[in-house]
């Protein structure tokens, strides 16, 4: 399959836009402009602006396992219709935790029928994995399998995947090390939230929840295990930071010298705890909303300390999130189809971001983070040919019904965003389309490969 795509514009530095052509062939870019083929097939892009593939690195598609809340078909759709062509996978929310080769495989064979966009998944080294005595020999394994990383935490509250001790952490950075491989840690101190949480027994409400987690938790953390990394040698990644707060002590380690990143959300960056009476628990999620001082300050880290958007998409029925007790509720949001949208309207159209900055955020620095530049995150020719076309003008209303997730409701209800995607493309084939799907073609993306 090779055709040329015309009649489109990219980015070409901050909010420039310049007019462009690209050849696909065999699933690659090929070309650009000039350098195109004249007499292959012709696709119109109808003036619309070409951007690379959204990366989303932190998705829960609970395949297998917990396939009521999400599973892959309707995670990948929901991405594939926002932009999204390749995601990373979490290893704890599938039954078995991919801890093992063995596990990996099995979540391949399920997901890999039903997946619209490419996926790369992430390991994961728990409190459970490390009673085994051959838990290096499965790290190594699973790096050699290709993973993007070694998810682990400093707080869990799933049976199946508990949460590590510094001791344990400092373990396994260790055989990261020796690996050279990246780890991510979900940054909330055990010993502080425990004693938080003894604190506010009895209390039910939001505001509750958020306490029982505080800033000084994820600060702790990110202190204690940076500094675990950093002696080591191993490369270390903040999930979903929530606090700028966070992002000044990941700043101070790496003016230590440490290989520190770290990824946030846009529920971080767009509410916080003044919108818990509104919103309730449909924006809880771990760790929670923050202050409107910690969110505006989170503003100032992004493109810096803060080098990549993620959504941490973890959607449930919605009985799940009306327990009637926040601790209870289940904390998670659907977001993989609105993180485009989301980053053009309150970042670039908001004056926060540039173009140039957008696509840094949501696709270029996750590719290299992870190892996968420039086969993703990039047009350039030899690179898949993984784009979206999105016109930057047109806006639309979000609709819980109208997401394509399991999950068909979102704290955004009824806000109007900007930048509506017409057409996504993986591998040069459109999986989305006018608001069509094709048939599922996405693959197990291996870290490295060319």
């Amino acid at each position: 399959m090779k055709f040329v795509l015309e009649n489109v514009r990219v980015p070409a530095g901050g909010n420039t836009l310049r007019p462009a052509r690209m050849a696909v062939a065999s699933g690659r870019v090929v070309a650009w402009d000039e350098e195109c083929p004249v007499d292959w097939a012709r696709e119109d892009g109808q003036g619309l602006v070409l951007l690379p593939g959204v990366i989303d690195p932190h998705t829960h598609f609970d395949e297998p396992g917990y396939t009521w809340r999400e599973d892959f078909a309707h995670g990948s759709r929901a991405a594939v219709a926002g932009g999204v062509t390749t995601i990373f996978d979490m290893p704890d929310t599938s039954v078995p935790p991919v801890t093992t080769r063995a596990a990996l495989a099995e979540k391949v064979s399920a997901v890999l029928p039903h997946a619209m966009c490419d996926f790369g998944l992430w390991g994961g080294v728990s409190a459970n994995a490390l009673e085994d005595p051959g838990w290096p020999r499965h790290m190594q394994e699973l790096w050699e399998a290709g993973v993007i990383g070694f998810k682990t935490y400093a707080l869990s509250g799933m049976a199946t995947f508990r949460h590590l001790s510094y001791k344990q952490f400092e373990e396994v950075v260790r055989q990261a090390a020796a690996l050279g491989a990246l780890v991510g840690v979900h940054a909330e101190d055990a010993g502080i939230v425990e004693g938080e949480r003894a604190r506010l027994c009895g209390r039910t409400e939001m505001a509750a929840y958020a306490a029982s987690r505080p800033v000084r938790a994820e600060v702790e953390a990110i202190r204690q295990v940076g500094a675990l990394a950093h002696a080591s040698g191993t490369r270390l990644h903040i999930v979903h930071l929530s606090s700028a707060s966070g992002a000044e002590e990941v700043a101070r380690l790496r003016g230590l010298g440490a290989d520190i990143s770290a990824e946030t959300c846009p529920q971080y960056l767009t509410f916080s705890e003044q919108d818990f009476g509104r919103l309730g628990s449909l924006i809880k999620c771990a760790p929670p909303i923050r202050s409107v001082a910690e969110r505006d300050r989170l503003w100032q880290h992004v493109g810096g300390v803060i080098s990549m958007f993620a959504t941490d998409h973890a959607p449930c029925p919605i009985e799940e999130k009306q327990t009637g007790n926040a601790f209870s509720d289940y904390a998670g949001i659907a977001g993989v189809e609105l993180l485009l949208p989301w980053a053009l309207t309150y970042g670039w159209r908001a004056g926060r971001l540039t173009l140039e900055q957008v696509v840094e955020l949501t696709s270029r620095s996750a590719a290299r983070r992870f190892g996968l530049w420039p086969r993703k995150g990039s047009l350039l020719p030899g690179s898949d040919a993984d784009f979206v076309l999105v016109n930057l003008e047109e806006n639309f209303v979000v609709r819980g019904e109208n997401l394509h997730s399991k999950g068909r409701f979102s704290p955004f209800e009824g806000e109007t965003f900007y930048g509506r995607v017409h057409a996504t493309y993986v591998r040069g084939m459109a999986v989305f389309k006018r608001g069509t799907f094709c048939r599922p073609c996405g693959r197990f993306v291996v870290r490295g490969e060319t």
